[in-house]
């Protein structure tokens, strides 16, 4: 898989978390627990440096990789818990798992 499949991956995840963060403030209910907020939260913040560690051809980009790729499991995970009463939660999910899937291969890399 090409390093730039891998960045847009995480560019999306990136996107799609952070709307969602958004999405859920405006919504309350389950998508606006402070537990599901930092997950999206952490997990928009470590797609963007992923993507920044590749952009820039760090040597240690597999490492950051590694763990975004965790982070986005558990966070596509958590969205999948709400997403047959939240359209943007299983967006966010599968841009998620989208996102841990290219993180890996790269690793593998």
């Amino acid at each position: 898989m090409p390093l730039s499949d891998t960045i847009d991956a995480c560019d999306l995840a990136h996107r799609a978390c952070t709307e969602s963060v958004i999405h859920g403030m405006q919504q309350g209910g389950h998508s606006a627990e402070w537990e599901l907020i930092q997950l999206l939260l952490d997990c928009a913040d470590i797609n963007e440096t992923a993507a920044d560690f590749m952009l820039r051809s760090s040597r240690l980009h597999h490492l950051i990789c590694q763990v975004t790729a965790e982070i986005n499991d558990k966070c596509a995970s958590a969205c999948e818990k709400l997403s047959k009463e939240d359209v943007r939660l299983k967006e966010c999910a599968e841009a998620c798992r989208r996102a841990a899937t290219a993180c890996r291969k790269t690793v593998k890399n």
